[in-house]
This record gives structure tokens, C-alpha cells and sequence, in this order.
């Protein structure tokens, strides 16, 4: 059995199996989307390495729909380029942000928004106002970036305040730089978090170490 309040240097596929069923209050995952990203807004070279498993769009939907209470919510980041079809998504919030990729810059349109797949259990009731799908939240500019597709921790404190309590418990599987123990900590909130990257697990420690959010 896992302990509540711990960051898990580990595959959530595993780590999954050892918490209990309705055992969390809110999930916050932000998976590789299976786009093989990697940023070219650097005017040097790209300081970060490739995203682990980042060729395919994987997420244990079933393993954490288990796990979430029947008065829980599960919000997923994800691309457009790569759709998350499911029939428990009940709503997609529009994440539109401050600036656009640069891609194809004579043939494309630039992109400036990402998807996050709203999916609530039945007893889920919003606990802040209500706010429209689309959010508008600066991105985390390339040189403060501990992660390459870190979210800014804006956008991860509304989620979690429109969703849970103080107390509750909020579980990310995929960490990356570890923005939601951040704001889970910050908010009064319990948590539980993998992530497979020893690198990543570091900074995760890093940055709770600089924020004294280490109990």
C-alpha cells in the first residue's frame, strides 16, 4: 500500500495497482501526448531531453477511473493532433495561451491552445464559481522551464480548487517537474504523485526544497 503525501519515483502503471479503489478525490494527468514533442523556441540548443513513451498517446483511464471516488473528477491534458476519445469525457476546457508554436510557419495556422478532457464521476459537484471551457493562461516562458511541456501553475491551482477541498486528495500520475504537488501543497491539499524519470524525480524535489514545501 502506497503512503498519502509522498512523490513515487516509479511507472504509474505499477505504482496504479497499489492504491485502493475510491481511494482519491481529484486526478490531474498530463501524459505524453503521442506527438513526439519537442519545442524549437530556444535560441540555443534544446536544454531538454525527448519525453519518455512520448510516440504513442497512453493513458490508464480504466486504472484511474478505478481509483477515483464517485464524488471525484479526472482532468487530462492532451493534444487536438491526437484526440482522447472516451465516453466519460463530459466537457473539454480550452487552455488558450499567451503566445503560439511555430511549426509550419507558411503552411499551417499557429497553434495556441491545448485540450483538457473534463471528467467527472456522477456525484462530482464544481466547488468554485462556474467558470466557461475556455481558459486563458500565460505559458511558462522557455527559460523558467524545469520540464518541456510544464503547465503553469495557474491554470493546476483552478483545477484543484474547482474540484476539491482542503484535505482531499489529488493524485498526478505523470509529474514532470512536479507542478501539482506544488499547488496541492500550496492548497492545503493531499496528494500523490509518480513519475518514471529519475532526472524529472530530482526536480521535483528541487523545487518543493526551494518552495519549503518538504515535510
Amino acid at each position: 500500500m502506497l503512503e498519502i503525501n509522498k512523490v513515487y519515483n516509479m511507472d504509474c502503471i505499477q505504482a496504479l495497482k497499489e492504491l485502493p479503489d475510491e481511494s482519491v478525490d481529484c486526478i490531474i494527468t498530463d501524459p505524453p501526448y503521442g506527438i513526439n514533442y519537442e519545442s524549437n523556441r530556444y535560441k540555443h540548443k534544446n536544454p531538454h531531453k525527448p519525453i519518455e513513451n512520448d510516440d504513442t498517446l497512453f493513458i490508464p483511464l480504466d486504472e484511474l477511473w478505478r481509483i477515483l471516488k464517485p464524488t471525484g473528477a479526472m482532468f487530462v491534458f492532451y493534444s487536438h493532433k491526437v484526440p482522447l476519445l472516451d465516453k466519460r469525457v463530459k466537457n473539454v476546457i480550452i487552455w488558450v495561451k499567451n503566445n503560439w508554436t511555430a511549426g509550419d510557419l507558411t503552411g499551417d495556422f499557429g497553434n495556441q491552445y491545448e485540450c483538457i478532457a473534463y471528467m467527472p464521476k456522477d456525484g462530482f459537484k464544481i466547488h468554485s464559481k462556474r467558470y466557461s471551457n475556455i481558459w486563458n493562461f500565460d505559458r511558462v516562458a522557455p527559460d523558467k522551464l524545469k520540464h518541456p511541456t510544464q503547465k503553469p501553475i495557474t491554470i493546476i491551482r483552478r483545477i484543484i480548487e474547482c474540484s476539491t477541498k482542503e484535505g482531499e486528495i489529488v493524485l498526478d500520475p505523470f509529474l514532470g517537474s512536479g507542478t501539482t504537488i506544488i499547488a496541492s501543497k500550496e492548497l492545503k491539499r493531499q496528494f500523490i504523485g509518480f513519475e518514471i524519470e529519475k532526472d524529472y524525480f530530482k526536480v521535483i524535489n528541487d523545487r518543493l526544497a526551494q518552495r519549503s514545501l518538504i515535510n
